[in-house]
């Protein structure tokens, strides 16, 4: 280190007098030249001393990178580096927020039952209300206000086997059906039997929901096919196949009456004469007005049996004049004896 501090002195004093050898006069040069022999041992003494000042600081800061970090020093590590501000940059001085008070929690409310508004489910219906109204699609109860509930089963199947129900709706009950009626019948045979004419004809009473002929109400009818008489007949409005049905409820004569309770008729509903004229009459006084007519398949020509209703394009329910009386007929023998006996 020290030999190459030595030559850089050196060198510089050279070079600065051979730059002003080039730049000055001869006459000028030797002034020069005389000036330097004065003030060189100056110059070396100075160098000489730049050199032993340089030596030091370089042997210092080797030792020193050499020591070890004192125990001090390196708790300070590891160094945060924080950028220099910018004093040049225009300060930005957010707006100072509002603390927003917390307000306190609301007093959890008290549990209670929920109240049920609807009246229907306020109370207990009767068993055959209750059928009616899981069999029969909502829609349709807002159109009628009478109900017969015909049982066809066989009269092992249950109380409510080959029996009639008749339900009135309720106006100031909120619509719900009160019993008015409760009668034995007879349903079709289920079999073939031979008509006066030696024709095999069928005995079948269909299941399904019906709507009664407002055109055909006989307080005096004959069958043509059976020959059989039908007072107070009350024929449905159900066309199968493209042809008006003879399906109808209706009186029958004393023989018919012995076999009420039984699968017995030709295909029709039975009843006592007397309970077919309170029916009839009860029918015609209380129950006119307009009823939603049912839809008849294109292809088929048979009305539906399920309550499925004819619409216009814009989908409202075609009505027409007609009874307020809805007819449900199911094989269902009704459900045990304590719940039955709870209607009558």
């Amino acid at each position: 280190m020290a030999f190459r501090l030595k030559y850089l002195s050196a060198a510089l004093v050279l070079a600065g007098i051979g730059g002003w050898n080039l730049l000055l006069q001869d006459r000028d040069r030797e002034l020069v030249r005389a000036e330097a022999v004065r003030v060189g041992p100056a110059i070396v003494e100075i160098v000489g001393q730049s050199k032993t000042a340089l030596q030091s600081l370089a042997d210092g800061n080797a030792e020193k990178s050499r020591a070890p970090i004192a125990e001090s020093d390196q708790t300070k590590l590891p160094f945060i580096v924080i950028e220099p501000r910018d004093f040049a940059a225009p300060v930005i001085r957010l707006p100072q927020q509002r603390v927003r008070e917390i307000e306190p929690l609301a007093p959890a409310p008290q549990l209670s039952v929920a109240r049920v508004d609807d009246p229907l489910l306020q109370m207990d219906l009767n068993p055959v209300e209750a059928r009616l109204r899981a069999k029969i699609p909502t829609e349709l109860i807002g159109y009628f206000d009478l109900y017969l509930y015909i049982s066809k089963a066989t009269s092992d199947k249950g109380d409510w086997a080959q029996k009639m129900f008749v339900l009135a709706k309720d106006k100031e009950q909120h619509g719900t059906l009160a019993l008015l009626h409760h009668w034995q019948v007879s349903t079709g045979l289920e079999a073939p039997m031979p008509s006066p004419s030696g024709k095999m004809l069928g005995t079948n009473t269909p299941q399904g929901i019906f709507k009664l002929d407002r055109d055909r109400f006989h307080q005096d009818y004959t069958s043509n096919q059976w020959q059989s008489p039908m007072p107070y007949a009350m024929f449905f409005d159900w066309r199968i196949d493209g042809r008006q049905s003879g399906l109808a409820v209706h009186g029958t004569d004393e023989e018919g009456v012995k076999s009420l309770g039984q699968r017995a008729s030709h295909g029709c509903i039975r009843l006592s004469t007397d309970n077919a004229r309170t029916l009839f009459e009860l029918i015609q006084t209380n129950y006119r007005g307009r009823v939603p007519v049912f839809e008849v398949n294109r292809d088929s020509g048979t009305m539906s049996t399920t309550g499925v209703l004819a619409r216009h394009e814009d989908g409202r329910v075609k009505t027409t004049s007609g009874y307020k009386v809805l007819v449900f007929i199911e094989d269902f023998g009704g459900p045990s004896v304590d719940t039955v006996a709870a209607l009558y």
